[in-house]
């Protein structure tokens, strides 16, 4: 299956305020490095599931956007896109992390259209929050991961013998009524999305 989404939606789509800092890591992460880098659409591979255990469905998310529609919205977009390119700020470490918070923006907006992040946590899962309910919290955990594909992805859900994987620590939290994952590599370009409680 394949879905299409441009980045100005998310103006409209989720919170401009939350959208806003993590879209100039979008463009200067998903576009990569390599020849054709600036052909859009930018295809992720991403493998769903929507519900638990359930065999994953494949759709191929088709990502673009209008530079100049996005430079309404912010200005400055393009400049902090091209320093985080090349290594000027202080948040080029953080444009993997950063980008993929926007790309869960997207894959939130596109697959379950209406849902709304109204909060982002602080160093607790799940990241983003679109029901705040005490004891009953609903959100998606994200990662970004620069290289590696689905086998990074998966042991970002799963752990291994030395960390704890993003799915047991949601399923720990008896205060999280429901939670997915929302995990992004762009080297190559793949995603997993998973309801997970």
């Amino acid at each position: 299956m394949a879905m299409q989404y441009r980045l100005e939606n998310l103006y409209v789509d989720q919170d401009p305020e939350c959208v806003i800092d993590c879209m100039a890591a979008v463009l200067a992460w998903v576009p990569g490095r390599g020849k054709g880098r600036w052909t859009q659409p930018y295809v992720f591979n991403v493998l769903h599931e929507p519900v638990p255990a359930q065999a994953p469905m494949s759709i191929a998310l088709e990502l673009s956007w209008d530079l100049d529609v996005l430079k309404q919205k912010d200005p400055g977009v393009s400049d902090c896109a091209d320093r985080m390119r090349r290594g000027k700020t202080v948040l080029h470490e953080d444009v993997a992390k950063l980008a993929a918070y926007g790309l869960a923006f997207v894959a939130i907006s596109a697959i379950h259209p209406g849902l709304k992040v109204i909060r982002m946590n602080s160093y607790a899962a799940p990241d983003l929050i679109y029901d705040d309910t005490p004891g009953a919290i609903r959100g998606v955990e994200v990662a970004g991961r620069s290289s590696g594909g689905q086998y990074v992805l998966k042991k970002v859900r799963l752990g291994d013998k030395t960390t704890t994987g993003k799915q047991q620590q949601l399923l720990g939290r008896a205060d999280v009524a429901e939670a997915h994952l929302s995990l992004w590599c762009v080297y190559p370009r793949v995603a997993l999305i998973a309801k997970v409680k």
